[in-house]
């Protein structure tokens, strides 16, 4: 292709045969209500090879909806998709949002029933809206737990909660009370109508070796009540629902400990509270003595999961010189002589700090080349005892170089 000089160039000239937005506007002056259906178009984005470069709706969308706002302020707008829209500024110019997914050909019968009150709503999201893009990191970061993503994590305020959703009733609910298996809690239809409640049930762990989800929904139980009546809904909860993985041993552990009891109708609007204390253990100080695998680290920084070979396995990939990986709380005592390691990739070298990347470097192992990213050899190097550096429990650090690849070490 060759290039040409702008003034080269064609132009064109548009021309408005009919505006959709201007039609919309005509529709719906003067008449008691408006409704706006937009979301996820396949002709305007998030189709399969065009990614969203946003998290808003179109701004075709917004302006047609903001024209239509103007003309009539009874404005109800109906968003049709299948994931998180940041719809802050929307919902503080209409007076009603409705929310669907892609709901098959009935969709617009069933849109029609709720919006003339014909049918109660007891929908409840099963995503985290956020308020804007900022409140998330990169689009290609998927690490939940360590980037504080979904209502587990995420210590933000979010537009709409995880388990979030309204009706045409309203409920209360009692003291949730332990009984035989999991938990009961009374809920009452104080609305006028008979309607759904999606009664959930989450717990949090006050204190633990890992990182502890801020909630976790754990059950939950749907019930239909009429105006005014009362009914005691049932959650199962054992105490092996409450385990978590344990990276150091590669098992389900219940810790010991308190754990909060949160019941309510969503994530983030809790109506009852106890508290359950766990008979469980303690996990103990990470022993490196044994071969440990590199993907069962407790941090990392400029590292991947990588496949360890064409068959199966997971090593750790670095991406960058200096990438990192910690396995806390280690207790190695004073016979930790020797740091051995199999290894694939580039050459470069590891090195074994302690308290933190840049901490006390103890040994560094040589890598040469293996010419292939499934080509493993070990290597090994001497470990310092200086100064009592294996004292007690320590965080030990793997600082590797750019593109290798560690699967084991000892």
């Amino acid at each position: 292709l060759g290039l040409v000089a702008k003034s080269e160039a064609a132009h064109y000239a548009k021309d408005v045969v009919r505006s959709g937005t201007e039609e919309a506007v005509a529709a719906v002056r003067g008449k008691d209500a408006a409704v706006v259906v937009v979301g996820s178009m396949p002709a305007i984005n998030g189709r399969e090879n065009d990614d969203r470069e946003d998290m808003s709706l179109a701004p075709s969308q917004e302006a047609l909806v903001e024209a239509v706002r103007k003309a009539n302020p009874h404005t109800v707008v109906v968003v049709e998709n299948s994931y998180p829209t940041t719809l802050g500024a929307l919902q503080e110019k209409v007076p009603a949002l409705l929310w669907t997914t892609h709901a098959g050909q009935e969709t617009g019968n069933a849109l029609a029933d709720v919006l003339f009150g014909d049918v109660n709503p007891a929908g409840r999201l099963t995503q985290t809206w956020y308020r804007s893009e900022a409140d998330l990191p990169s689009l290609l970061e998927y690490d939940t737990i360590k980037y504080d993503r979904t209502y587990q994590y995420f210590r933000g305020d979010p537009l709409y909660a995880f388990g979030y959703g309204l009706s045409y009733s309203s409920f209360r609910y009692g003291q949730v009370r332990r009984v035989d298996g999991g938990y009961e809690v009374a809920v009452t239809n104080t609305g006028s109508r008979a309607g759904d409640e999606v009664v959930q049930l989450y717990t949090h762990q006050r204190v633990s070796r890992d990182k502890q989800p801020l909630k976790q929904l754990k059950a939950f139980e749907r019930v239909s009540l009429k105006p005014g009546e009362t009914r005691t809904v049932r959650l199962k909860l054992r105490e092996k629902d409450l385990a978590h993985w344990d990276v150091t041993r590669s098992k389900w552990v219940v810790e010991s400990g308190t754990y909060d009891v949160l019941v309510g109708a969503s994530s983030e609007d809790i109506r009852s509270r106890t508290t359950l204390k766990a008979a469980g253990e303690t996990i103990p100080a990470r022993d490196l003595s044994r071969t440990t695998r590199a993907e069962n680290f407790d941090d990392y920084e400029g590292v991947r999961l990588v496949d360890e070979s064409k068959v199966r396995g997971t090593a750790v990939g670095a991406a960058r010189d200096g990438a990192w990986l910690q396995f806390a709380d280690a207790r190695l005592g004073a016979g930790a002589r020797e740091f051995r390691a199999r290894v694939a990739g580039a050459a470069g070298k590891v090195e074994v700090r302690l308290g933190s990347p840049a901490g006390t470097l103890v040994g560094t192992a040589t890598v040469s080349g293996t010419g292939s990213v499934y080509a493993y050899a070990e290597v090994s190097a001497p470990l310092s005892a200086a100064a009592g550096a294996w004292k007690g429990r320590q965080d030990v650090y793997l600082v590797l170089g750019d593109g290798m690849r560690l699967s084991t070490f000892t």
